[in-house]
């Protein structure tokens, strides 16, 4: 290959949401990306490219074996379907649940015990060391490992219930 392919073929190729279409083949895993007036992927994958601080822009598209095609600017733009394509496809990949309120917190053999409400539903975990296992990506936005690895969020700390805030008074 030329050094001029070889360059052009490196380059990374941005696209603006109104630019793509998305859609989900029945029966399939993978995404079918069509970039208008360019191309289409049959089998590919959309990726955060900063998934905690720009979560829908700079979305890495790539094709089955990883390979990037180009690189979504934002969604904005971008047709309901493939907006909810791409909702569905970060559902399953980045799942976190979201913290939506903090029903009790026990300190319990040298743990924390968490009872949870989150979008899916109750949930009970357990944190061994707050300073290694809860940190704050930014204000009042928490992320939380218990101790089978598990991650959970604290979109917006001021947004909880008094009591839930209560709670976290008493880690912070």
């Amino acid at each position: 290959m030329s050094r001029s392919k070889e360059a052009k073929s490196s380059q990374i190729k941005y696209v603006d949401g109104p630019q793509v279409s998305i859609r989900r083949p029945a029966s399939s895993v993978f995404l079918r990306v069509t970039i208008h007036e360019d191309r289409s992927v049959r089998r590919s994958v959309i990726k955060r490219a900063f998934p905690l601080t720009h979560s829908y822009r700079y979305l890495s598209i790539q094709d089955s074996e990883g390979h990037e095609v180009c690189v979504l600017n934002s969604t904005e733009g971008m047709d309901a379907d493939s907006l909810r394509e791409i909702e569905a496809e970060f559902d399953r990949r980045y799942y976190t649940p979201r913290i939506d309120r903090i029903c009790d917190l026990i300190a319990d053999a040298g743990m924390w015990r968490f009872d949870v409400d989150t979008q899916r539903g109750s949930r009970r975990f357990f944190v061994r060391n707050w300073r290694d296992s809860a940190y704050e990506i930014s204000a009042g936005r928490w992320h939380i490992t218990s101790v089978d690895g598990a991650r959970y969020e604290i979109v917006d700390l001021t947004k909880l219930d008094e009591a839930s805030q209560r709670f976290m008074d008493l880690l912070l």
